[in-house]
C-alpha cells in the first residue's frame, strides 16, 4: 500500500483492494504494527472500468497500525505499508497484467467523514467511473499522491507527484 493522503486501498467498496486486518499471531512486530492483507477482488463492469476487473493477489506482506484514535476508539490516523503485488484481469477479454502496489499509505479520518490519504511508492487506487472531480479508473500510482474522499464518496487527487497508470486503458 502507500503513504500519502488516500482512500485506502485497504479501504473501500471503491477500493476493491482493501486491506483487511489479519488475526494477530502473538508475536508483535513493534511500533503497534499488525499484519494485514488485501483479499482477492472483483470490480463489476461499469463500477470503475467498462468491463469487470478481477484482482488476484500474487504477493502480500502488508502491515498496519493506528497511531491516533478518537475518544470512542475509532481511528483518527492509520498507516498501511508493505509488499503487495496484484494480477489484474479483464474478465471479458482475459487480458491480464501484474502490477506492484508496494508502498505506504497514511489515512487521516476527519470527524465529518472525509478521509485524506497520503500515498507513497506504488499503490492501487480505484476510482468509480461516476466520480466527480477526478476521472474514474483503476489506477496504479508511482510516486507521492494525496487523495481526498469526501463524505459523499467522491474523490479528488490534488497532489500528483509521479505517474498514474489507468488499468482500464491497459486492459481494454
Amino acid at each position: 500500500m502507500a503513504k500519502v493522503f488516500v482512500l485506502t486501498a485497504a479501504a473501500t467498496a471503491m477500493v476493491a483492494v482493501s486491506a483487511v486486518p489479519a488475526a494477530a499471531s502473538g508475536s508483535g512486530t513493534g511500533g503497534g504494527w499488525e499484519p494485514t492483507s488485501t483479499p482477492p477482488f472483483v470490480i463489476p463492469a461499469g463500477d470503475v472500468c467498462s468491463f469487470e476487473v478481477k484482482g488476484d493477489i500474487v504477493r502480500d506482506r502488508e502491515r498496519m497500525r493506528t497511531p491516533a484514535t478518537y475518544p470512542d476508539g475509532s481511528p483518527k490516523v492509520q498507516d498501511f505499508e508493505g509488499v503487495l503485488v496484484i494480477r489484474y484481469t479483464n474478465t471479458g477479454n482475459q487480458k491480464s497484467v501484474v502490477r506492484d502496489a508496494t508502498g505506504s499509505i497514511r489515512v487521516y479520518y476527519l470527524e465529518d467523514g472525509t478521509r485524506i490519504s497520503q500515498l507513497r511508492g506504488h499503490n492501487a487506487l480505484p476510482i468509480k467511473a461516476s466520480n466527480v472531480g477526478f476521472p474514474g479508473g483503476d489506477y496504479i500510482t508511482h510516486g507521492d499522491f494525496v487523495v481526498i474522499r469526501h463524505p459523499d464518496g467522491s474523490r479528488e487527487v490534488p497532489v500528483r507527484l509521479g505517474t498514474m497508470e489507468n488499468l482500464c486503458e491497459t486492459l481494454a
